[in-house]
């Protein structure tokens, strides 16, 4: 067995080991490359794609099928090849995704706080609404009233008006009055977005993912294993990032395992891209064949990808 082949048992093996479903993988796919190169892809290429992956043809057909009942996947039919894409609803939710995912450099922190306030949401909405608020990095700080350290909201806006609870949402920006205040809110943020466990989760990552990496920063790999890696690292990154509140360095513990993560998924992705690239184009079809070119949007990921 090649030194190839006993990298990619290894991406297939931690997989089985960590229990990612396929549907979950199948997202991250999607979410990846499918939405850069054209938006679809024929259901008999997606099961080629995940075959390496350790996830045999009826788990893919499953998955497929349970992404179309919950409107994550639409299907489109030609004779007896069925072709999937993102519907629109899954398209917005992988965009506000993709701006923390593929973020560059962190921007410096103006020491502004975004506090909301659901004044009037009514139930049938508020489920939804604060799931939306966790998943951008806010949590609770009393009853009722979520928090982040950011002034940016462009993610925050567009889930108001999807909702549509612009005239039952409030939303505040506030800075710390004094230093015992901000002593106060680094105690609070590290108890109440469990911090600790998160760093746990990206020592994990580490542990895993930079011995692989360190490989490809002196020798590439083939273009199989370039595409394995890079989706298999995006795949994990993109769950811890569900639990990461993508706060400032200001109110984070010194020497934060995040950043040590975000720059080797940085600096690895770059790496990967082209080869990857030149794999996707040559396994993954659609029903015109091959798949397009990656839109411009791909190679802005991580502050810009060569395109050569």
């Amino acid at each position: 067995m090649t030194a190839i082949n006993k990298r990619a048992k290894k991406i297939s093996k931690n997989i089985k080991e960590q229990g990612i479903s396929c549907t979950s993988m199948v997202v991250t796919v999607f979410g990846d490359v499918v939405s850069q190169h054209g938006s679809w892809v024929w259901l008999s290429s997606l099961i080629a794609t995940l075959a390496p992956f350790g996830f045999n043809e009826r788990q893919v057909r499953t998955s497929v099928y349970r992404l179309v009942q919950s409107d994550w996947l639409q299907v489109n039919k030609v004779g007896r090849c069925s072709y999937y894409c993102f519907t629109e609803a899954a398209m917005r939710h992988y965009e506000k995704a993709a701006r923390r995912i593929y973020a560059g450099e962190q921007l410096a922190w103006d020491n502004t706080w975004t506090l909301v306030l659901p004044v009037s949401v009514t139930d049938d909405k508020k489920e939804e609404f604060v799931k939306s608020l966790i998943w951008q990095g806010f949590n609770s700080l009393s009853s009722g009233l979520y928090a982040h350290p950011s002034s940016e909201l462009t993610s925050l806006n567009e889930a108001i008006h999807e909702l549509d609870i612009v005239n039952d949402v409030v939303v505040f920006n506030a800075t710390t009055a004094d230093l015992n205040s901000q002593g106060v809110i680094k105690e609070l943020t590290k108890s109440r977005w469990k911090l600790d466990e998160l760093a746990t989760n990206y020592h994990e990552f580490l542990n895993f993912y930079r011995p692989l990496c360190q490989k490809i920063f002196m020798k590439l790999p083939d273009p199989q294993e370039c595409f394995m890696l890079r989706v298999s690292m995006i795949h994990d990154f993109r769950r811890i990032l569900l639990r990461d509140p993508d706060f400032p360095s200001a109110v984070l513990p010194q020497g934060w395992v995040g950043y040590e993560v975000h720059d080797l998924v940085q600096r690895s992705y770059k790496i990967l891209a082209q080869s990857s690239l030149y794999y996707v184009q040559q396994n993954i079809s659609n029903a015109q064949g091959t798949l397009p070119d990656a839109s411009a949007i791909f190679f802005k990921r991580f502050g810009g990808l060569s395109p050569h």
